[in-house]
Order: C-alpha cells, then structure tokens, then sequence
C-alpha cells in the first residue's frame, strides 16, 4: 500500500483524498450558504416596504423646496453595486445627502433627515439669517453671523445691513467667508463697543493690511489688521478722553479720519 506524507502523520492516498473531499464540500456548502443570505438580503432590500416613498422638505421660509427635493431624489435613486436600492430604508446614503445640499445650497445652516411612518423622507432645514452684506461694486450678497456669504441680496436703503467690502473683490462670493469665523467674530465684538463712545459703524472694508471702519458721513477709523482690539480700543478711548480733545466741541462730527495704524499714536484730520 502506497503511503503519503502530509508532514507531521502518515495517511493512505485513499483517506487524503476522502479528507480533501471533504474539504471540498465544506467550501461548497459555505458559498451555498453565503450566496443564499446575500440572496435574502438582496430580496428584502427591494420589498417595498422597506423603500423610502418620497421626499418632503420642510422648515420655516425654506427657499428652493423644489430643486432641494430633487437633489434627494437623484441621490437616492439607483443601486450599491447594481443590486442593493439606495433608497432602502436602512442604507440610504444619509451623509452623502448632508452634503450634496449643504454645497449645493449655501443658504442651509443645519440639516436633519428622518423617516415618518408612511416611508417618506423628512429633509428638516434651517436656512442661515441674513445678518449683514458684502458688497462688490454694485452687486450686494447676504452673509450670516459667523462670516458665510450664502445668497445674492437685492438692493436695500443704506443703513439697512451692515456692509462688509473688500480691496481685492471676491469672484463667485457665495459659500465664501468674509474673514475667519473667530475675526470675524472679535471685529463684531469690537465695533459693537464703540458704540459707547459714540462711533455707531455702518460699514468695514478689509484691506490687505488694514481695516478701515466707516459711520455716520463716511467718516474713517483705521488700524492694521495685526494689532490687537483691545488695545486699540484702549487707545481711543484714551485720546477722547484727552482733555484737548473733549474741549473741542462736536470732535467725532467734525473729523473726516481717525487713524490708529501707529503704535501708541492717533492721527486725525478734520474735514
């Protein structure tokens, strides 16, 4: 009788080939098995009641409900490698959604989706509050409170919203940020403390190196963009205080600019 090795017992050819067999069939018997759960998973991914019905967009004063209810649809329409229905109610591409319309449109803030008990698809959006404008020449844009350019803004009476420009314009503006989110927060901070010294801004234009802040009659107060606010609001506090310059009746209505872009110094000039 002929006997073969494996390397560590010592088998006939007859009982290798019944164990190699054997093998066979559990390899069979696996794939069987695993092409019938994936074929049960496939089969109940596509039972209607497990597909998403429709799409509703709802939230207050929500513009373009119609083109955002169609961006869903398309995200939600065909299949995962050609078999399983996106619009399935357990792997609907739910991220893909967030963000397909946040950049599609720029004026979304938040976005929540859920499913209601007919199978529906609840797209819950709050759209961003206009808060200020940034304008090129004579094209105006909204901008919400942290900075976000999201919508063109039709034309407004001054003294309306306050107006952020630009020496070097923006193309293509919206979805874009004036500034950073935390300057543009602290110049907030800043100009609303000027209003304690009788400096009530309506307009900023950001410059290379500077900022120039605009109020009543376009009167001028300017700094570098790399000083700090606080000291810069220090300091003009301190000059009028400056007893030379509380003598001068109605200084602020009298000056054209301020300009605190000297260390420690404040240049003016009357008009």
């Amino acid at each position: 009788m002929r006997i073969i090795s494996s390397g560590k017992v010592l088998n006939s050819a007859e009982f290798y080939k019944k164990k190699k067999r054997r093998r066979r069939i559990r390899l069979a018997l696996l794939l069987v098995g695993l092409l019938a759960i994936l074929s049960s998973l496939i089969y109940f991914s596509r039972q209607k009641r497990f597909l998403i019905i429709g799409v509703t967009i709802t939230g207050e004063n929500v513009v373009d409900k119609e083109e955002m209810s169609q961006t869903v649809q398309k995200l939600i329409s065909g299949y995962y490698f050609w078999v399983i229905p996106r619009n399935n109610t357990f792997v609907y591409p739910r991220q893909t959604i967030e963000q397909n319309l946040t950049e599609a449109f720029p004026r979304i803030k938040s976005i929540n989706l859920n499913l209601d008990e007919s199978r529906t698809l609840v797209v819950m959006v709050e759209e961003r509050v206009p808060f200020a404008l940034y304008c090129v020449n004579d094209e105006c844009f909204f901008l919400d409170k942290e900075g976000l350019i999201f919508a063109p803004a039709p034309s407004f009476s001054d003294g309306v919203y306050f107006i952020y420009s630009t020496d070097e314009p923006m193309s293509d503006p919206v979805g874009k940020r004036v500034l950073a989110p935390e300057e543009f927060e602290s110049l907030l901070k800043f100009r609303e403390s000027l209003s304690t010294l009788n400096i009530n801004s309506s307009a900023l234009k950001i410059g290379a190196d500077d900022y120039t802040l605009l109020w009543s009659d376009n009167k001028r107060l300017m700094w570098q963009k790399d000083d700090d606010l606080l000291l810069v609001g220090s300091n003009l506090e301190a000059f009028l205080s400056d007893d030379a310059i509380k003598t001068q009746s109605n200084f602020l209505e009298k000056i054209l600019y301020l300009d605190l872009r000297t260390a420690n110094k404040v240049f003016y000039k009357f008009k």
